[in-house]
């Protein structure tokens, strides 16, 4: 992207630089090029994993400086006789479709390109009296846009066709997760089942040995019963009430060998089983990313939720020392995923300290 915003502002700028001579108006093709500059600074900043994903809204004020850019260029040169070729709209605004080619979708992109094509070649007809090029006005316009509209629809074409390989590799991955999921349920009841009988193991057995190596049942025996009853029943309760998210942090933690991270979930309303599958699979790459960084301080981590307005929030907090830039850095395409599957979601990051906020509907 950067590459292509770079040689789409190089070619407008060699090509005004040029033909000094025609430029009638110098302020407006310095206006020009500035407006150009800022469309190239805007597509670079709002394509950033940090800001993702690109909107529609920041397509068409891309495109809206774009423009102003071209009227401006056409305005420098008005009154000069000059050719086609001393034009550079066209070819620059065409490789601003290829940058925006990852970004938006095809449909859009081609639509967008039709109506700025349109505009050129209507500010081209504006020109003919000036142009030096006899051929007919239909040549001359064809002849100028042609460039653009191929870049244009080249870029719909690659966005198509992007789209489409990962909706196929979508579901390959889904097909997939679902004969797993089917391959693992033996293993999983398996493994639950191994962990009830070794709670059993630890406390019952043992228990039921004594008793019957004494061949009785005293008073002492049926309290120890019921202590030993009471703390299998607190366990499974409390193995049962665990939400989603203690589970993977429990898990990712545990499987790392960190430090115990005690009350790091406070959920007291039940709001976490609330989001999506889609939602519970960008926290949770986020979190696997995030304990992968060597500055992370296991005890700050957080996550509190509450509800108000009709809608449940979450904010997770934690502190995370090093250089903001590299955790950023790290972080983005994760934030760039929460953004989209999230309808709110806020971040900061100040002083090693991160603060996430999201908001989500309650799932029915």
């Amino acid at each position: 992207t950067i590459v292509a915003v770079m040689v789409a502002f190089a070619y407008a700028l060699v090509i005004t630089l040029s033909v000094p001579e025609l430029l009638k108006y110098p302020a407006l093709a310095v206006l020009s090029l500035a407006l150009l500059a800022v469309a190239c600074g805007i597509l670079v900043v709002q394509s950033s994993a940090l800001r993702a994903p690109l909107s529609a809204l920041t397509h068409f004020f891309i495109i809206l400086f774009a423009m102003a850019a071209a009227t401006l260029s056409v305005g420098a040169s008005w009154g000069a006789e000059r050719y086609i070729a001393n034009d550079w709209p066209p070819i620059s605004l065409g490789i601003l479709f290829i940058a925006l080619s990852l970004y938006r979708p095809s449909r859009e992109l081609a639509g967008v390109g039709a109506l700025v094509a349109i505009y050129l070649g209507f500010l081209l007809v504006l020109e003919f009296p000036k142009l030096v090029s006899p051929p007919p006005a239909v040549a001359i316009v064809v002849a100028s846009i042609t460039p653009m509209l191929a870049m244009c629809f080249g870029s719909a074409v690659f966005s198509s066709t992007l789209v489409a390989a990962l909706e196929r590799w979508q579901r390959r991955a889904e097909h997939a997760t679902r004969r797993m999921t089917s391959q693992l349920r033996a293993g999983i009841a398996r493994s639950v089942q191994q962990d009830r009988v070794t709670i059993l193991n630890k406390d019952v057995l043992p228990f039921f040995a004594d008793v019957l190596s004494r061949g009785e049942v005293t008073h002492e025996d049926r309290a120890r019963a019921a202590t030993i009853a009471e703390s299998i029943r607190s366990l499974m309760v409390a193995d049962a009430d665990r939400s989603w998210l203690e589970q993977v942090v429990e898990h990712t933690i545990y499987g790392q060998k960190r430090e115990r991270v005690d009350n790091f979930v406070n959920d007291p309303h039940r709001l976490a089983p609330m989001i999506t599958t889609r939602q519970r699979t960008a926290v949770r790459a986020l979190l696997v990313a995030l304990f992968d960084e060597p500055g992370l301080d296991d005890g700050s981590l957080r996550f509190d939720f509450s509800r108000h307005d009709n809608k449940c929030h979450g904010v997770l907090t934690a502190t995370v020392a090093g250089s903001d830039h590299a955790i950023k850095t790290a972080l983005a395409p994760y934030f760039a995923v929460m953004r989209v599957v999230f309808c709110d979601l806020r971040i900061e990051f100040s002083q090693t300290r991160l603060e996430l906020r999201m908001s989500y509907e309650q799932q029915r």
